[in-house]
């Protein structure tokens, strides 16, 4: 081995030992800034849903359509159907069987109200 190759290989070495951090360091960061642009293009697709969802929101046939569908409204002159399945009660008709008023004689307004009565005595 000539002195040349020592020194040639010397400073192969050198460089490699120099340069292997700010080589990771830049792979890392390319890395991060991938995950970042993917994390942006996410979040732009979720606020486009919902910008959709507020727009569908600021509609109040929708807010309507919403309210009867998930809390079972109903609007006044609405004819109620309530579907039971065969040889099954409603009920209306387990009430009934009780003895109970259907129309809320022993219902949580009623107690609530007999309540307020008696802490006014």
């Amino acid at each position: 081995m000539t002195g040349r190759a020592l020194v040639l290989g010397t400073l192969v070495v050198l460089l490699i030992v120099l340069l292997a951090s700010p080589l990771n360091r830049y792979f890392g960061s390319r890395g991060d800034l991938d995950a970042a642009s993917n994390q942006l293009q996410r979040d732009k697709q979720q606020l486009t849903e919902l910008q959709k969802q507020y727009q569908q929101w600021s509609d109040p046939g929708f807010i309507q359509q919403q309210a009867r569908k998930r809390l079972q409204y109903a609007t006044p002159g609405d004819t109620v159907y309530v579907v039971v399945d065969r040889g099954a009660k409603s009920d209306i008709e387990k009430t009934l069987a009780h003895g109970e008023d259907p129309a809320g004689g022993d219902s949580w307004t009623s107690r609530l109200w007999t309540s307020v009565e008696q802490a006014g005595k």
